[in-house]
């Protein structure tokens, strides 16, 4: 016998001999331990998106004057209700998202260890994997950023939860029929979810993604601060187009045809007036991004740099993905665990998750949402009831 497996009967034994004498301690500890973890998500959270370390400085900071926060104060939930949603040093106001994911990530734990008839590795480890897509599903909220890292850690956890406990995958539709479970259940389950997720963003790209058009005239085209002082917006022929309805990532491109730029100084504080953003030359098709205009023969101009640019062309063709191409990984990342039914039922449920989300938010209408979020809120949905919901289909 393993230390693995002498380890998994030991823990088995405990967990028997606590439920029948205890059965409350448990899910209690798992919910106290899903709070701790639910503390470091927020540091996960906060950090990674912002290129910060996750463990340096070890100690939690105020995020709006930096003082390192003491741990009497740093307690998980119970924390920010103490102090009411606001900063101990500063008294400045701390989002609730702290203690939403602190509580939210203790009672998918307590969950767990409710719902799973597995040995406490396998819970814990089925939690840590929830966690994950908990700070997956946070950060694409607030950044519309997909980590990749992090989904490659899920998918790390899922196959060390199969590897403990191979009936986690087996059951699953379709991998049960094609008698895959295990690790290589986790891994088809995932490559599933990946291609399945990066095809529709590819047919989306096709069928909505491309636009262009030409006018019959030269036309004048202008970059500049929209109004609202939170966008950029391209007037082009008396059309005002925003960034953020052109671009859904940064791999989006407008390309205006045959234009030319107006040179202009930069005007951005420490840029030396002398900077030219471009000089007179023949019409050449200039390219769009987020970012900066691409100009022929490789030179950028940074949007940050400038307050306006403006030139003319005689049209443009756009190229914007229907859907982030970080979804792909968030399906390879519910995959892993939740099977080729969580995949496909993740994306049903988040499409009608995120349709009803933007009418109460009353978004949408070419304003980039996110969907990743709508798509481990099915997952996480599908896992604990999908018995229940096929029971009353």
């Amino acid at each position: 016998m393993s230390t693995l497996d002498t380890l998994r009967l030991t823990l088995y034994d405990c967990t028997l001999l606590s439920n029948d004498l205890y059965p409350w301690f448990l899910p209690l500890t798992f919910f106290l331990l899903g709070a701790c973890i639910g503390s470091f998500l927020n540091v996960i959270i906060y950090r990674m998106p912002r290129g910060l370390s996750i463990c340096s400085p070890s100690r939690s900071f105020c995020p709006h004057c930096g003082t390192p926060i003491p741990g009497r104060l740093n307690l998980p939930i119970i924390s920010w209700l103490w102090l009411r949603g606001r900063s101990a040093c500063c008294h400045q106001p701390i989002s609730p998202r702290y203690c939403i994911v602190e509580l939210l990530t203790a009672l998918l734990f307590l969950a767990v260890s409710l719902s799973q008839d597995t040995d406490v590795l396998s819970q814990l480890a089925i939690s840590l994997w929830m966690a994950t897509l908990l700070a997956i599903l946070f950060i694409d909220w607030e950044t519309m950023i997909v980590l990749r890292r992090l989904c490659l850690t899920a998918l790390i956890i899922a196959v060390g939860a199969a590897m403990l406990d191979p009936g986690i995958t087996s059951g699953h539709i379709g991998l049960e029929a094609l008698g895959l479970g295990g690790i290589t259940g986790a891994l088809v389950a995932a490559a599933f979810g990946f291609i399945l997720l990066r095809s529709f963003a590819l047919l989306g790209l096709l069928l909505f993604g491309l636009h262009s058009h030409r006018f019959t005239r030269r036309v004048n085209w202008v970059l500049e601060q929209a109004p609202d002082g939170e966008d950029i917006q391209l007037t082009i022929g008396g059309k005002i187009l925003l960034l953020s309805q052109l671009f859904h990532e940064s791999s989006d491109r407008l390309t205006l045809r045959q234009a030319t730029l107006t040179p202009v100084t930069a005007t951005s504080p420490g840029t030396p007036d002398t900077a030219s953003a471009g000089t007179s030359s023949p019409p050449a098709d200039i390219i769009l991004t987020p970012e900066a205009l691409q100009l022929a023969g490789g030179r950028r101009i940074l949007l940050e740099d400038h307050d306006r640019l403006t030139g003319s062309c005689t049209g443009y063709f756009s190229k914007r993905s229907a859907m982030g191409s970080g979804d792909a990984w968030i399906a390879l990342a519910i995959g892993s665990l939740a099977g080729v039914d969580g995949v496909v039922m993740a994306l049903a449920g988040g499409s009608f998750i995120g349709l009803v989300a933007a009418i109460c938010a009353r978004r949408g209408f070419g304003t980039p949402i996110p969907f990743g979020p709508s798509l481990i809120t099915a997952a996480l949905i599908w896992w604990f009831f999908g018995p229940t919901i096929l029971a009353c289909a």
